[in-house]
């Protein structure tokens, strides 16, 4: 329910090559707007190509924030995103532009919309640390069912592929003997939002998908890669193509290139179905539909 008092806030979402990027910036022109970024490896300097990254040009003359705001060794948590992100949505609301949020990260988006407050998760880099090697010698799915164990509602909501996300939920664990899912506690959404989800028919957006994948082969992921080898253990270095190319550096070309379509389309797959069950107010709107995405969001606007 839209509450005057409160900043208006448009968020468009989806899976990786569905064309949010293009319509943020469409809606930015035509309602005065600005982009803030929601997508959890664009944040890291340096991971320009593969993960989709707009260059100056692409941006339009357009504003772009929590683009390029960590190196690709810090552990980026939700919770910093979520801090972050309301200043500048704060920030773009009052300099008089609407903020966007633009990305495909889902629990970015949901935890700074929801409400959620991270404010009194505790950190220790050691036992972090620990967590982490335990993970490489264990394995994810090891560690998922630790968490599973001691913080069931947090494991469900986290992909025992995510060793990143499992290992924090076991760190807020073992600091204060409290599940995640308790601690991380909820408060009033802090603005009023309009959460549109774009959508293609699945087999036009795997075409894209691997239209784009290749894409970014021919404009130099695997060189990019070669450069961002000191990140080789950090988390950053999990994004799709970079883990692909990292752990087959002698793989032929055409098979790498088959093998991150193929995980950038299980990816989607994952997107498409975290969208599905967010817990958010939200409308699905097909990408080509342009006019029914401002119209939607020229509504809301007027409320």
């Amino acid at each position: 329910m839209v509450q005057a008092n409160r900043i208006k806030t448009v968020a468009i979402v989806g899976c990786t090559a569905v064309g949010k990027s293009e319509i943020a910036l469409n809606l930015a022109e035509k309602f005065n707007g600005e982009l803030i970024g929601a997508d959890s490896m664009q944040i890291y300097r340096g991971f320009d190509i593969g993960t989709g990254k707009l260059t100056k040009e692409e941006c339009r003359g357009i504003t772009h924030k929590l683009i390029d705001v960590a190196d690709g060794d810090k552990d980026f948590s939700v919770g910093e995103y979520v801090e972050l992100a309301k200043v500048a949505v704060t920030e773009t609301a009052r300099s008089g532009k609407l903020p966007i949020l633009v990305g495909g990260t889902g629990m970015y988006v949901y935890s700074l919309l929801s409400g959620c407050d991270f404010a009194g998760t505790p950190k220790n880099d050691s036992v972090r640390a620990a967590l982490k090697t335990a993970g490489h010698f264990l394995g994810g799915k090891t560690l998922h069912n630790m968490l599973r164990i001691v913080d069931k509602a947090a494991a469900e909501k986290i992909s025992c592929n995510d060793v990143k996300r499992t290992v924090r939920a076991l760190e807020i664990f073992y600091l204060t003997g409290a599940p995640k899912s308790v601690i991380s506690s909820k408060s009033s959404p802090p603005f009023d939002a309009l959460t549109v989800v774009v959508t293609l028919p699945r087999e036009l957006l795997y075409e894209r998908i691997n239209a784009r994948v290749k894409k970014m082969f021919e404009k130099g992921l695997i060189d990019e890669v070669k450069g961002l080898t000191r990140y080789v253990d950090c988390g950053s270095m999990q994004a799709l193509g970079y883990k692909q190319i990292v752990e087959n550096p002698d793989m032929p070309y055409d098979d790498l290139l088959s093998l991150v379509s193929q995980k950038t389309r299980n990816y989607a797959k994952r997107q498409i179905t975290y969208f599905n069950n967010m817990k958010l107010d939200k409308v699905f709107i097909d990408a080509r539909d342009t006019e029914k995405i401002e119209q939607t969001v020229s509504v809301f606007l007027r409320k």
